[in-house]
């Protein structure tokens, strides 16, 4: 009769032994999902604050080309990147009259980063301005 109570007590126990490890490769399988997820995050924002950083180079860029050539249209900007896993980036500077003020320029700078020239995972943040022309001749200092 104790052969039986053993028997019957070893495959409890297996089974009390198999459910325990479910539930631990659950919350590890749970574990480093969260993680991915939060890795995948960290990227997307810090893709984010470099295209920022990108239009704001643009936007620089272009004050500084039309201080120096008041007839400057923009241009398409490639500049050379530094930045480990980001490949591509363009800076588009458009420049036009401004509808509201004839005087006035209207100036859109679009950045765009990605890790190559044909990837769904681009980055783009764009910024439009006016600016009256003769302020910038007025501002612009001689070395």
């Amino acid at each position: 009769m104790n052969k039986k109570k053993s028997k019957s007590r070893s495959g409890t126990v297996l089974i009390c032994v198999l459910a325990c490890l479910g539930v631990v490769i659950a919350l590890v399988m749970s574990t480093v999902h969260s993680s991915l997820r939060g890795r995948h995050e960290v990227r997307l924002q810090r893709q984010l604050v470099q295209t920022e950083l990108l239009c704001e180079a643009g936007v620089q860029r272009a004050v500084k080309k039309l201080t120096i050539s008041p007839g400057y249209n923009g241009e398409k900007w490639m500049p050379k990147l530094g930045i480990p896993s980001f490949d591509f980036a363009l800076i588009e500077i458009r420049t036009h009259a401004s509808s509201d003020d004839p005087k006035s320029l209207r100036i859109e700078v679009i950045a765009r980063l990605a890790t190559s020239t044909e990837s769904n995972d681009s980055m783009q943040r764009s910024h439009t301005f006016t600016i009256d022309p003769t302020m910038l001749s007025a501002t612009e200092t001689k070395p």
